[in-house]
């Protein structure tokens, strides 16, 4: 993976698909689905969480960029 790449994975698609499924927990608990909106807030959305972490650190690791610029 490149630079581009693991910078749109870190600040656009892991913080949007977290945000989104999230939301979709929280509709889902709201709606009488508790266990499927509780496996969303826990599960999906850690998953997007580290996901996201993971490219950021990734990046930085490939540019040699403590601060992440």
């Amino acid at each position: 993976m490149n630079k581009t790449t693991l910078t749109f994975i870190a600040f656009i698609a892991c913080p949007i698909l977290g945000l989104v499924t999230a939301v979709m927990g929280l509709v889902m608990i709201f709606t009488d689905n508790v266990l499927m909106g509780v496996i969303f807030l826990v599960v999906l959305t850690q998953v997007f969480i580290f996901g996201g972490l993971w490219a950021l650190m990734k990046r930085r690791s490939l540019t040699g960029d403590p601060g992440g610029q």
